[in-house]
């Protein structure tokens, strides 16, 4: 017996970007379907769900609703045409067969949506918009010269080094979560002053997860880690500077300072990771980070190759 599919269905709003509503599962694999307010219906397969929503609001401003039904590669075709066929039984569809396009099916059509190949084939100019890689790449060109002026400090590997053990030991999914549900920035100029400027800051929500700062008249340099004080054990407390957090969206948060290279060692204390994860994973549940305009993905592609095991092919 065929077993029954779970479909998932967000009421969307043109305003909002589509990775709001879909969040990780952006990337799933299945057949989504279209609901306009007239009624009418249009069916499609995609592997990008964010990337294929943003594409036809190019063409399409009334759009109210997307449900989605996820399966694999080789179900997508069949999977589609028996979706069309069942959506034309009770609504007006919007999709149009293409008899001219060479090759027949095509890998392709899973990124563009073959109606827009179709038209693009025709002569039809299309209207490119500014979607997830575009403004990633208009915030990497904007963010790069304060990554460059991080990047030339002399004590540059040490500050990576300490950021690095964070971002792996901490945020789950880096590669993944990273400038949508937490941020890093370089050189920010918060809370800057003639004797102390910020090196780095990483961001989830609206709250701070880690800072580094570095005091120019002593040459101090050291780490402020904010983690859920619930989770730390009184053993794991001893010897370490902590103050109370100052956060009203997170009462728990406490606020651990950390010397410059020190960050290996601090971790060692099995409550403090958990502390710091638990903070972390807190924040990122919440939605998207409110930062993300100011994070540094120069900065981000320096963390993710500096870790101890290589990265798999």
């Amino acid at each position: 017996m065929e077993s029954i599919r779970r479909q998932r269905r967000w009421e969307v709003d043109n305003s909002v970007a589509p990775s709001v509503y879909f969040g990780l599962d952006r990337k799933l694999c299945g057949i989504y379907t279209l609901e306009f307010d007239d009624g009418q219906r249009y069916v499609g397969q995609t592997v990008d769900l964010s990337s294929r929503l943003a594409a036809h609001r190019r063409r399409w401003e009334d759009i109210v609703a997307v449900s989605f039904v996820e399966c694999g590669p080789e179900e997508l075709n069949a999977l589609e045409r028996t979706m069309i066929t069942d959506a034309e039984k009770s609504f007006v569809v919007r999709n149009r067969a293409f008899t001219n396009m060479p090759g027949g099916d095509a890998a392709l059509d899973l990124v563009v949506d073959v109606q827009e190949q179709a038209e693009w084939l025709s002569g039809v100019r299309p209207a490119y918009p500014l979607d997830e890689r575009t403004l990633a790449a208009e915030r990497r060109q904007r963010t790069r010269p304060k990554f460059e002026q991080l990047a030339a400090l002399d004590h540059f590997p040490e500050v990576l080094a300490d950021l690095s053990m964070y971002i792996h030991a901490v945020i789950p999914w880096p590669s993944t979560t990273g400038g949508l549900y937490w941020g890093v920035s370089a050189m920010p100029g918060t809370a800057r002053t003639k004797e102390r400027r910020r090196y780095f800051t990483v961001n989830a929500h609206n709250v701070e997860l880690l800072f580094m700062h570095h005091f120019s008249d002593d040459g101090t340099t050291e780490s402020v880690l904010n983690v859920d004080g619930t989770k730390l054990s009184r053993a794991d407390r001893r010897e370490l500077y902590i103050t109370e957090g100052y956060y009203r969206s997170y009462p728990d948060a406490e606020a651990l300072y950390v010397p410059l290279g020190a960050m290996p060692e601090l971790y060692e204390r099995p409550t403090v990771l958990a502390a710091a994860r638990s903070m972390a994973l807190g924040l990122m549940r919440r939605g998207p980070s409110n930062f993300a305009k100011f994070h540094s993905d120069d900065l981000l592609d320096e963390v993710l190759l500096h870790r101890e095991e290589p990265a798999s092919a």
